[in-house]
C-alpha cells in the first residue's frame, strides 16, 4: 500500500514539473513582446502603466515618480 502510494506521489510530482517546464517558455516570450510605453513629449510629463505612476525626464527615459510612486483607477494619469 505504502510503495503505490509513493509512486502517485511520484507521478504527480514529475507531472507538475512537466507543466511549469513547458509554461516557462511561453511566458518568456509574452515578456519579450510587450511594447514599451511611447515616448514623452516634454520633461515632467505623467503617465500610468498597470498601477505604476511614471515620469518623462531630462535623461529621455521613463522613471517611477517619486511622490506618487502607485495610483488607484479613478485617480490614474493617463496611460503610457
Amino acid at each position: 500500500m505504502m510503495k503505490s502510494m509513493m509512486k502517485v506521489v511520484l507521478v504527480g510530482a514529475v507531472a507538475v514539473m512537466a507543466i511549469a517546464v513547458s509554461a516557462a517558455p511561453s511566458e518568456a516570450a509574452k515578456k519579450k513582446h510587450m511594447k514599451a510605453p511611447a515616448k514623452g513629449t516634454y520633461v515632467g510629463q505623467v503617465c500610468s502603466a498597470g498601477g505604476k505612476v511614471m515620469v518623462w525626464g531630462a535623461d529621455m527615459k521613463w522613471s517611477p515618480a517619486v511622490f506618487t510612486p502607485v495610483c488607484a483607477s479613478p485617480f490614474c494619469p493617463p496611460a503610457c
